[in-house]
């Protein structure tokens, strides 16, 4: 029984060490050194471009679900574009996800559409004369939410207030309570 203890012990002390002890940084994308020459020979279309909109989905369930960043397009290096470019990538960094932000100025080099982390985009400045497309934010749709939802109530309590005088209903012409079969009163 002693030496069964004792292979239990030793077997906490060596999960504890592994559970506990250091670790290194875990990373699940790895890129090369950025190579501008390769990348742009990967890329079928390079260009510089400011973020007007990033799009990401309400209800994601992996950090490789795609988002969208919708760009004005300043300047072509490769390929064709003009206006508007969306570029789509991964929602976050450990799935290689490039992390756009509104109203910066980008070199992107993406592919069919798509680019990531590793594509070797450079973030180049904010861009603050660029108007932003933004969607409307949360805090606004919620604020204007609960003024519609107190007005509602609102004026729900002042027609009932002013339908209860109409029919006066109130407490005190109340007439004298029938009483019922069993005595008790029926109001």
């Amino acid at each position: 029984m002693r030496k069964l203890w004792g292979s239990l012990a030793a077997l906490l002390v060596m999960t504890a060490a592994l559970v506990i002890g250091p670790a290194g940084t875990a990373c699940a994308c790895s890129c090369a050194e950025p190579d501008p020459v390769k990348n742009a020979e990967w890329a079928d279309l390079v260009f510089v471009g400011v973020v007007v909109d990033v799009d990401r989905p309400v209800f994601s369930t992996s950090t490789a679900d795609l988002m969208t960043a919708r760009l004005t397009v300043e300047q072509v290096r490769k390929g064709n574009a003009a206006g508007h470019v969306e570029v789509k990538t991964a929602m976050e960094g450990p799935s290689c996800g490039f992390d756009f932000v509104e109203g910066n100025r980008y070199l992107i080099y993406s592919r069919e559409g798509q680019t990531s982390l590793c594509s070797g985009n450079q973030l180049l400045g904010a861009a603050p004369e660029v108007e932003l497309e933004g969607d409307m934010p949360v805090a606004v749709l919620v604020g204007g939410g609960a003024v519609v939802l107190i007005a509602a109530i609102v004026l729900w309590w002042v027609l009932r207030r002013r339908q209860s005088a109409r029919h006066g209903s109130g407490p005190a012409d109340a007439g004298p309570a029938e009483a019922g079969p069993d005595g008790q009163d029926s109001a």
